[in-house]
């Protein structure tokens, strides 16, 4: 290749590159202005696809939209699979969801030391809200149940998903 050709090959592919021919992946910060703008369809459109690549925000945004049917159908039982996906890598606020549907069985079957064990993990997160909801939770466990959990709670690690980032 001669020094006139190599110019011309870079000339146009940084004007391709400058000029958006090449379809730039949206981000998550793109989806979330689609969100606040109330295009839901847009948002789902971006946050399904990371999500699915194990994207722990990308999950716990589209949980939220299924659980209130924001663009997709509701659906508790989807909310608490994406939740429990993102909870699983240690997602504060899906960890969150993920036990106030354990606590309302919506989605899953009502289980309160399920949802004592993941308000616990988000409250370890500095989350004040399953805090208080844990401690509301302690009360109506017995004894037993807690120390069990909170043995749990202490060997609990999340999962790591290597996304080839």
């Amino acid at each position: 290749m001669n020094k006139n050709t190599a110019y011309i090959l870079i000339f146009h592919l940084s004007l391709l590159f400058f000029t958006g021919c090449c379809k730039k992946e949206k981000s998550l910060q793109d989806a979330s202005n689609a969100y606040l703008k109330g295009d839901y369809k847009e948002a789902s459109e971006i946050f399904i696809p990371k999500a699915k690549k194990g994207d722990a925000e990308a999950q716990v945004n589209i949980a939220f939209m299924y659980y209130c049917g924001l663009h997709v159908k509701q659906d508790f039982t989807e909310a608490a699979n994406w939740y429990m996906k993102a909870a699983e890598r240690n997602n504060a606020n899906a960890q969150f969801g993920l036990a106030t549907l354990y606590e309302n069985g919506e989605g899953v079957e009502q289980d309160l030391e399920e949802a004592y064990f993941w308000y616990s993990l988000a409250e370890q997160q500095g989350d004040e809200d399953a805090k208080n909801s844990r401690i509301k939770l302690e009360e109506r466990l017995p004894e037993s149940d807690v120390s069990f959990l909170k043995e749990r709670i202490k060997n609990w690690e999340p999962l790591i998903i290597k996304t080839g980032k």
